[in-house]
């Protein structure tokens, strides 16, 4: 059975012109073997989107959003954004609470993690940033920029967020 995501057409479009269709499903064991001898712990939200997701690297299909300009693609390689980054995962649960699972690249080359309820932030810059609540919500936002980018914590002394906030 597979899981019915809700994209908008633009995205769908997007992601299709990327190599996604419904029904794709990779082989994630090679990734979950390497993360997991780093210590990562991979979650059933973060297997079924990266089976469905993997290896994908799509958008912009919007480069300016409301407080950031968004022109580098989503790039779904949890090796990319984790190895040899379990800090930015150990890091976010500390702020953040949870088990935090590598999904992929964004924005300044932020790591994308997803944390085990499918909440999904970027991080690695000094700031954490929110992409969204869901997988879906973030491959949106990653890929529309459709409202501000919100920084959600601060990590580096003495900085400001990032970027500023947008009254509204």
């Amino acid at each position: 059975m597979f899981r019915s995501w809700n994209f908008s057409d633009a995205v769908a479009d997007e992601l299709g012109r990327a190599g996604w269709d419904v029904e794709r499903s990779i082989d994630i064991s090679a990734w979950v073997a390497e993360l997991g001898a780093q210590g990562y712990r991979i979650s059933d939200i973060a297997a079924e989107a990266l089976a469905a997701f993997g290896g994908i690297s799509a958008g912009p299909i919007n480069v300016s959003g409301p407080n950031f300009e968004n022109d580098e693609p989503l790039t779904i390689d949890p090796v990319l954004a984790g190895s040899g980054h379990i800090v930015l995962a150990r890091e976010l649960e500390r702020e953040l609470g949870g088990n935090w699972y590598p999904f992929g690249e964004w924005l300044s080359y932020s790591s994308v993690f997803v944390r085990d309820d499918g909440w999904v932030v970027a991080t690695g810059l000094g700031w954490i940033w929110e992409l969204g609540k869901s997988v879906e919500e973030a491959i949106n936002f990653a890929l529309t920029a459709k409202h501000p980018l919100k920084c959600l914590k601060v990590l580096t002394p003495g900085a400001r967020p990032w970027p500023p906030v947008v009254d509204g």
